[in-house]
């Protein structure tokens, strides 16, 4: 018999410069919160009954909250995976619009979280948009929007570092 366990950590980023894909989405507001879950399998035998001989990592997850304020075309366009930027034929704004073939795999690119105070960052090597709320404005007007990322493995790295990295003092 095994037993399954999670362990959860939850890290407060604070304020940080967003980027994602290489574009630079802007600051957040109220700040980052990055959320690491580790599931875990005990493994058991029967010399010993419930008392475990092992834990197996099972596997890790990271989904980060992204309080962004500065809210663009730009920045949509990458929330809204689901989106095509096209240009107004009139000669206006550029507009997305929706309405693609459902099984479409969401779009994935590396997430860098950057606190512009002394706290560790962190970098998802393979990142995509999965929810995103519209958080109102803030006392100043500006549009929040709060986007959700998680990180899915980039087989392309090295073993041991293919979801994400913490790093500190690139601010």
């Amino acid at each position: 018999m095994s037993n399954t366990k999670t362990i959860t950590e939850i890290r407060r980023l604070g304020t940080c410069r967003v980027n994602f894909g290489g574009r630079d989405m802007g600051y957040t507001f109220g700040g980052c919160t990055a959320k690491i879950t580790t599931d875990w399998v005990d493994i058991n035998v029967d010399d010993f009954g419930t008392v475990p001989v092992d834990d197996i990592d099972t596997g890790t997850n990271i989904d980060v909250f992204v309080p962004l304020i500065q809210a663009s075309v730009d920045n949509y366009e990458d929330a809204f995976n689901t989106g095509r930027r096209e240009a107004d034929p009139a000669g206006g704004e550029d507009r997305l619009v929706f309405g693609r073939k459902v099984g479409t795999s969401i779009v994935k690119m590396r997430l860098v979280l950057d606190p512009i105070n002394d706290v560790d960052g962190i970098v998802l090597y393979k990142a995509g948009c999965y929810d995103v709320d519209e958080l109102g404005y803030n006392n100043e007007g500006a549009r929040i929007l709060g986007l959700h990322f998680k990180a899915f493995m980039d087989e392309d790295r090295t073993p041991g570092d293919m979801l994400f990295r913490i790093f500190g003092g690139l601010s």
